[in-house]
């Protein structure tokens, strides 16, 4: 019969000195580890699966909404150094369009194009935030950088027209203008 401390030894979990290779956890202690961390692993799948799946950035797949509309504005920025400015009109609501006749408009990208200068072909597209789209307007910040130098902010505006989203004005824009101008 085992002594006192022996028994102590191994209801506490530990082999007395002269069974040095007696398992240190039951069978059932081995179970509640394992259960526990297929858990603790189940859960941090989970954690990292719902928060964007691990990139980093926490970000959620785009809706096809969001995915149209930050098609618009990269192209509201990308075809300007391309000289393909003319083309974005169509992209414009109707509303915009009655304020700024396609003549007025290209007349306004050529003026923007000079106004670049040296700088027209290093103008590109980085991100869009705050977009708020609700039912079929929707509003952004629309990031966007000269290459080597500084981010701008611009307001951009949308609108679904006929099922597809087009650029509109943004608030207190007048004419030709369709993108307010985020000063700080």
């Amino acid at each position: 019969m085992p002594s006192r401390s022996e028994r102590r030894r191994r209801e506490r979990g530990g082999a007395p000195s002269g069974k040095p290779f007696e398992p240190i956890l039951r069978s059932r202690d081995v179970i509640v580890v394992a259960t526990i961390g297929g858990g603790l692993i189940a859960a941090l799948l989970a954690f990292l699966l719902f928060s964007g799946g691990g990139d980093g950035g926490g970000t959620q797949p785009a809706s096809p909404d969001q995915q149209a509309i930050e098609s618009l504005a990269r192209d509201s920025i990308e075809v300007l150094p391309r000289g393909e400015w003319p083309s974005l009109y169509e992209s414009f609501t109707p509303e915009f369009q009655q304020r700024c006749p396609r003549a007025d408009f290209e007349a306004a990208g050529a003026q923007g194009a000079a106004e670049q200068g040296e700088k027209l072909s290093l103008l590109r597209f980085v991100r869009l935030e705050d977009v708020s789209i609700l039912a079929d307007t929707a509003t952004a910040t629309i990031v966007g950088e000269i290459t080597g130098e500084t981010e701008y902010r611009v307001r951009g505006a949308f609108q679904k027209v006929e099922g597809d989203w087009k650029l509109a004005p943004a608030a207190n824009t007048s004419g030709c203008a369709a993108f307010d101008r985020v000063v700080g």
